[in-house]
């Protein structure tokens, strides 16, 4: 936990520069830093809207910016040490060096190709975390992006999330486990995205398990134009017998209370999965105690592709052609929700 600020503190202080993250897209590369404080949860008369505000000074030129940040360095890519140096192999980006030369100072430097990129820098907050404690963690993103100089509108963003991962199996149901089903859906609607022109980011690749709101995080710092994560769904152990053998099918949840609502997304998905598998749709549900969806602030849906308890569910996305099919509902709804969007904008 960070260093607990003092109750009463109009802002928080200490702050520790806790975490890099680093995003290596198609078209674009994006470097953040989470800065942390800790305060006692009564200091705050509106948690919701608080935000921790970093200070920092933006150095520039020469394909050189550098960030000096007022906070405790705290990440763990410095090891103890004063500096730290990554090479990043990318058209846009060439290294990445991070120092503290004091203990309440912390300096981010990126060497850049001023031909192929232009660095923007935002903000991002994350949501808040209360402790058993009665203090609460703030955390906000310093965001370093560096986009393709390219004619034209830049390609939108997707964040796909295979759901579970490493020791959370997920659903475990007619030999399948729920975690490699939604890896490989999410791995297929990755290359179909991409084939279409996205950048995509996948929130795992491999069979870890990411914080939910490590998930979320990148959604945010990314600024994509959607979080799509992938599941497949469980029933009630005390289910009766009969019961079980009619609940199989499809659905699709999101959140109305969140930032921006993907409602319709979720709408269309459950549709075009539902039509994609030829098995039933049950209603959409609006889930807004879900992590991955109350702490995304673009839109965000998770999908239940399949019933996995039910046999011919589970004998149907057993197999991979079922999968395919699958991916491709994903990014159709997807496509079709972008369309639906920009006509009632007017971009189009």
């Amino acid at each position: 936990m960070p260093p607990l600020a003092t109750a009463g503190t109009p802002e928080p202080a200490p702050v520790t520069a806790a975490e890099l993250k680093i995003f290596q897209l198609k078209h674009q590369d994006v470097i953040a830093i989470a800065f942390e404080t800790c305060l006692r949860t009564a200091s705050v008369p509106d948690p919701l809207t608080f935000k921790l505000e970093p200070k920092f000074h933006v150095n520039q030129q020469n394909g050189l910016i550098t960030i000096t940040a007022a906070a405790q360095p705290a990440l763990p890519e410095l090891n103890g040490q004063t500096c730290f140096v990554q090479t990043i192999s990318s058209i846009r980006l060439q290294q990445l060096t991070v120092q503290a030369p004091t203990p309440g100072q912390l300096t981010l430097t990126v060497a850049y190709n001023s031909r192929t990129a232009k660095p923007r820098i935002t903000t991002v907050k994350r949501k808040r975390v209360n402790q058993p404690d009665n203090t609460t963690v703030y955390r906000t993103y310093l965001v370093l992006k560096f986009a393709g100089i390219q004619a034209g509108s830049p390609p939108k963003t997707i964040v796909i999330d295979p759901g579970h991962g490493g020791n959370d199996l997920g659903a475990a149901s007619n030999y399948l486990y729920e975690k490699e089903l939604n890896l490989d859906i999410a791995l297929l609607s990755c290359d179909i995205f991409r084939q279409h022109g996205y950048d995509v980011y996948m929130t795992r690749t491999s069979d870890t398990r990411p914080g939910l709101l490590d998930r979320a995080d990148a959604a945010n710092i990314l600024e994509a134009d959607a979080f799509i994560s992938i599941h497949n769904n469980s029933m009630p152990d005390n289910m009766p017998a009969p019961a079980r053998k009619l609940y199989r099918g499809t659905t699709v949840l999101y959140n109305a209370a969140a930032p921006k609502p993907a409602k319709e997304l979720a709408a269309i998905m459950a549709d075009e999965l539902s039509g994609a598998l030829r098995i039933h749709q049950y209603p959409l549900q609006d889930r807004p105690g879900l992590v991955v969806l109350n702490s995304t602030w673009v839109p965000a849906v998770l999908a239940e592709v399949a019933m996995m308890p039910h046999p011919q569910d589970a004998k149907m996305i057993s197999q991979r052609v079922y999968r395919l099919e699958a991916a491709q509902a994903i990014v159709q709804a997807t496509e079709k929700y972008f369309k639906i969007a920009a006509l009632a904008t007017g971009r189009h």
